[in-house]
């Protein structure tokens, strides 16, 4: 249920047409609890903290209208709450991909500043 749940949202998200939501948001997992009473909807958004606020505004403000359209899309016997989340790992990962990036070009910068001595006995 999750997977579909997901697979929905993603394509509905794509529709909505409000100027707060992000072209770069997509719904990376989503987890329902037993009762079927609430589905964290973890969402990815590329992009500034600012936009990224924004859009989730976006999103929980048309939580209502989203769920309605997931429950007529797929046959489920609760249809749960909604909840948006940022989900910040491939943020997180790309940020680490560029410290890493530095680590690597501060390191060979060293090594290829650093002067070889001739072997002792060398003219």
């Amino acid at each position: 249920m999750n997977f579909a749940i997901m697979r929905e949202l993603g394509s509905l998200i794509e529709e909505l047409k409000d100027p707060r939501l992000s072209a770069m948001t997509s719904v990376t997992q989503v987890d329902v609890n037993r009762d079927l009473s609430i589905a964290k909807v973890y969402v990815s958004v590329f992009g500034t903290d600012a936009e990224r606020e924004s859009s989730l505004e976006a999103l929980r403000s048309a939580a209502t209208r989203l769920q309605m359209a997931v429950s007529q899309r797929i046959v489920i016997r609760t249809m749960p709450r909604l909840t948006f989340i940022a989900d910040t790992l491939l943020q997180t990962s790309a940020n680490m991909d560029q410290l890493i990036d530095q680590v690597i070009a501060e390191d060979n910068r060293r090594h290829t500043d650093r002067v070889e001595e001739p072997p002792k006995g060398a003219i």
